[in-house]
């Protein structure tokens, strides 16, 4: 059976990665707060910080590539009807 490769853009890539660091960092404090260790959950709480801002960048790429992508297929779709 031939094997399904899946194409991934870097910037999917990197938005996965950024909600896994996220959910870490998520995880992480929740481990410090419930071991009363402050050092454990103040890394948890910048590991999701980092993750959820990273996330939030690649997001604003992300739109901002598609919006542009939608215009072009609205343009040529009104360039069509005036044919």
């Amino acid at each position: 059976m031939p094997r399904r490769i899946i194409k991934m853009r870097v910037e999917d890539v990197a938005i996965q990665a950024a909600n896994r660091t996220t959910e870490a960092g998520a995880v992480t404090g929740f481990v410090g707060w419930l071991a009363s260790v402050n050092w454990i959950g103040w890394a948890g709480v910048l590991i999701a910080l980092g993750g959820l801002l990273a996330n939030l960048y690649y997001q604003r790429r992300r739109d901002k590539r598609e919006r542009a992508e939608h215009e072009a297929r609205m343009r040529a779709i009104e360039q069509r009807c005036e044919r």
